[in-house]
């Protein structure tokens, strides 16, 4: 078992490892990739502010309606001489007056698609010495707009310049390589890594997995102690604890009880009964039955059951079987008065299985009975002690369990009990 749990811890280290490397690089590989675009996005807004510094001193000031003509021949020669220079990425421009009116427009290079989607698109008019700009994505290409002051020598703000620039699909895919570059550096650098680290990693499991069976071992042996101490000193016998738990276990299985919660069945199935030693000798071992007054220090048994576990980490979880297994699915228990499915799942589990056992072993007082007098008088609590659908559940399967368990005291109960329950803690060491 040591073995496979060490196995299952290697595998999901190496999983984890993989994945979280693989996270990694997606994030920095994005990262990389939004870095680059937005060298592009800043290299196309500096060539806007230049261009818009050089465009300034050949437009008519003021730049009005009056002035339109001659803003438009400047645009359009100034939109010729860049192209002449190889500016293929500088696809037209616009200029407007302070007032925000369209004085010049020269948009050579742009498709009617390109045109419509900048035509709509909202204007952020910045104030002198700022910049603004947003993307367009048409046909799959990559338009920036750009929007910057028009100033003259001395400063003075005469309008506004709008550059509309095609970022080229070389950028884009240098930009695309470099985050890829990254993201693949990342993996193969994480894979390498583990490769380096995985033998010493796989030694320090080893050391992990003996240790956490020792303690496992050490909490399980301590609650198997604790629980065997108060029966014996109940009815000489430690084995009720054993057939109990083993009952209880197996009924868990058949109604699906997910793993955690079969775990905390069986610490509670084991000290059931822990507070069982606050009780006074004179009240605990009396033969004959007990009076009101012997009867409520008997119940308080739960309480201090409860302090018990409450005080340690690893035992609370045994709290719902330890605090309410004397509650009655009609409410009639105690010592919450506890009804239905407000019964803790494991505790009505308990329930049956302690009933069933003491109906079926032999005490000092009395003979133990069959399987079909046991589950006849089981029968008459369905509903009022025992939760219905649990007790219909377990009839199904209570001849089975006693052929197999039903008043055993040999020494071989206790390692089938160990050999049942102890998987389910191992399983959880390598959550």
């Amino acid at each position: 078992m040591a073995i496979a749990l060490g196995k299952e811890l290697n595998r999901k280290l190496v999983k984890r490892l993989g994945l979280g490397g693989i996270a990694i690089a997606a994030i920095l590989g994005s990262a990389v990739f939004g870095y680059e675009m937005e060298r592009i996005d800043d290299s196309l807004v500096d060539e806007a502010v230049e261009q818009a510094r050089a465009l300034a001193p050949s437009l008519p000031d003021p730049l009005d309606a009056s002035t339109a003509a001659k803003s438009q021949t400047v645009l359009e020669g100034f939109l010729a001489a860049k192209h002449n220079v190889g500016g293929t990425h500088f696809g037209g421009a616009e200029i407007y007056a302070l007032d925000r009116t369209t004085v010049a427009e020269a948009l050579p290079s742009l498709t009617p698609k390109v045109i419509t989607a900048v035509d709509r698109s909202r204007h952020v008019f910045p104030a002198t010495g700022d910049n603004w700009y947003v993307k367009h994505v048409v046909g799959g290409e990559i338009y920036l707009l750009v929007m910057t002051g028009l100033t003259t020598r001395d400063g003075r703000p005469i309008g506004y310049f709008e550059g509309i620039y095609h970022v080229a699909p070389e950028r884009i895919a240098a930009a695309t390589q470099a985050g890829l570059r990254t993201t693949l550096s990342v993996i193969f650098s994480v894979l390498a890594t583990t490769l380096l680290l995985y033998p010493i990693i796989r030694q320090m499991n080893r050391s992990l997995i003996a240790g956490s069976h020792a303690l496992l071992a050490a909490n399980l042996g301590a609650i198997e102690m604790l629980g065997s101490a108060i029966a014996k000193r109940d009815s000489d016998t430690n084995s009720h604890n054993y057939r109990v738990t083993l009952y209880a276990v197996r009924l868990a299985e058949a109604v699906g009880l997910p793993h955690p919660g079969i775990r905390s069945l069986i610490k509670g199935a084991f000290l059931h009964d822990v507070g069982k030693l606050a009780i006074p000798d004179s009240i605990l071992l009396k033969p004959g039955r007990l009076n009101d007054g012997e009867f409520d220090v008997m119940r308080t048994h739960v309480t201090h059951g409860l302090d018990v576990v409450e005080r340690f980490e690893w035992l609370r979880d045994a709290a719902d079987v330890v605090g309410c297994h004397h509650e009655k699915f009609d409410g009639s228990g105690y010592t919450a008065g506890l009804a239905g499915e407000d019964i803790p799942l494991t505790a009505r589990i308990f329930a049956i299985a302690d009933v069933f056992d003491a109906l079926t072993s032999q005490r000092p007082y009395k003979e133990p009975l069959s399987v079909d007098q046991a589950t006849a008088i089981m029968l008459a609590g369905r509903g009022s002690h025992f939760d219905p659908a649990l007790l219909d559940v377990f009839f199904g399967i209570a001849t089975g369990l006693y052929a197999e368990f039903g008043g055993r005291e040999d020494s071989g109960l206790e390692h089938t009990l160990r050999h049942v329950t102890i998987g389910y803690f191992v399983e959880a060491l390598s959550d």
